[in-house]
């Protein structure tokens, strides 16, 4: 669910952090070197420790990377992401990481955070992101890359987050299934702030409950078809509503009250002829993935 992280320590602990990473035989941190003069800058100190980057100049200190991939690695899993990684997992990463670091999970401030799933589908994720997953909001995406042949990607940029939808198992070269990523990404920390998640110590169950809650909305706005053609037998307004309905530019050139009748027309078309199977059973599966990766039973037991 959680991947990558970015955090600072705040300002009342700072030095304590950055004088326990520096007496930390665990890390080598390294500062600009002038070759011309010989002098050598204090700061900034970066440093690794596995996957995740700490930087320390003389006003913060920040570590960030993927918590995913920290904890595969310090588990023996390897330095990936495609497999499934669950609250517990999530909560033994953080908890290792904090004692490793000496980090008080009370005095760090969450300012970046992207939760999301790994979900099997059936289809190429590449046919499903460029014919079927069509707009987000009833807006295009701001992004769309097919990176060094690794798949294909769509992100919908917003302020304080966007959604990411990729080709997982292509980026990591898994060859037994066909692994669609989507992903929440978090970039402003007044939206963390927002569902009460501030400090590390904060990301517990009603955290993670919250964030998929927010996802799970996000999700929903997401158009997906089950193919770009109108349904067979329907009438000429409703074959000229369909095409309308998928085309981006036609969703920008009307008015909101217009908005919200076409939006709820197209709707009702694509569901009595059965064009929303894909994005419901995407939905089912990620409700699906979360309660597995919670350890919840059932609905009643959340």
């Amino acid at each position: 669910m959680i991947d990558n992280i970015k955090f600072r320590i705040t300002d009342a602990d700072k030095l304590r952090f950055e004088s326990g990473i520096e007496n930390n035989d665990l890390i080598s941190l390294k500062s600009p070197f002038d070759r011309f003069t010989g002098e050598a800058s204090d700061y900034p100190k970066v440093g690794k420790l596995e996957n995740l980057e700490i930087r320390i100049t003389q006003n913060q200190a920040i570590v960030k990377g993927s918590i995913h991939k920290y904890y595969n690695l310090i588990t023996g899993a390897g330095n990936q992401n495609h497999s499934d990684f669950s609250f517990k997992q999530c909560e033994f990463a953080i908890n290792n990481l904090c004692d490793t670091l000496q980090i008080n999970k009370e005095e760090t401030i969450i300012t970046n955070l992207e939760f999301g799933f790994n979900i099997t589908v059936n289809k190429d994720p590449k046919i499903l992101i460029n014919k079927h997953i069509l707009m987000y909001d009833l807006k295009d995406h701001n992004r769309k890359l097919n990176y060094r042949g690794k798949g294909s990607y769509k992100e919908f940029e917003k302020t304080d987050y966007s959604l990411k939808l990729y080709d997982k198992g292509k980026q990591y070269l898994v060859i037994d299934k066909n692994l669609l990523r989507v992903e929440l990404k978090i970039t402003g920390s007044r939206y963390l702030h927002k569902m009460g998640i501030i400090n590390l110590n904060q990301l517990g169950n009603y955290a993670f409950k919250s964030l998929f809650s927010a996802f799970l909305n996000h999700f929903n706005k997401i158009m997906i078809v089950d193919s770009l053609k109108a349904p067979e037998g329907v009438r000429e307004d409703q074959i000229f509503l369909f095409k309308n309905c998928i085309n981006p530019n036609h969703w920008s050139n009307i008015k909101s009250e217009e908005k919200k009748e076409t939006l709820r027309d197209f709707i009702k078309l694509i569901k009595k002829y059965n064009q929303n199977k894909i994005h419901s059973v995407l939905r089912d599966d990620i409700i699906k993935k979360y309660y597995l990766l919670m350890n919840i039973k059932s609905l009643q037991n959340e």
